[in-house]
């Protein structure tokens, strides 16, 4: 397989939705006020200096991710959404929440933190497979 064999259109759009995915899941629509309390923090607490470095690294970040996972799905034949999904799913459990349980336990995180962090992997990457199979 070529590595330059992608969808840069299926990349952009997996990309925002990682994203879009992040913001919510770590809204207080969704998970913010636990992750806070898991952190061990008010919301005034939370330093926002640091911010757009983070917000920048984590779309860089998500256009890697989108990248190599645009790889691993095509390298499969014939893809499906299914296929997407499941690839993605995978790559969200097997590796993301997997990679999740060592700082979980030796840097003394609160569990909880672990679960809403590989939650959001899980469904992220998800997401993900599914729009580049798609495009694929």
């Amino acid at each position: 397989m070529n590595l330059t064999d992608v969808s840069l259109l299926a990349i952009l759009f997996s990309a925002i939705s990682n994203t879009i995915i992040g913001a919510l899941w770590y809204s207080p629509l969704l998970f913010a006020n636990i992750w806070m309390k898991g952190m061990g923090k008010k919301k005034e607490e939370i330093d926002m200096k640091g911010a757009n470095l983070g917000y920048l690294l984590n779309i860089l970040a998500s256009f890697i991710s989108a990248y190599v996972l645009s790889v691993f799905i095509n390298l499969i034949d014939h893809v499906t959404i299914l296929d997407g999904a499941l690839v993605g799913f995978l790559a969200g459990f097997g590796i993301a929440a997997c990679r999740e349980v060592s700082p979980t336990f030796f840097e003394g995180r609160r569990r909880i933190l672990f679960f809403i962090s590989s939650g959001y992997h899980i469904v992220a990457l998800t997401v993900m497979g599914i729009i580049i199979a798609a495009f694929a």
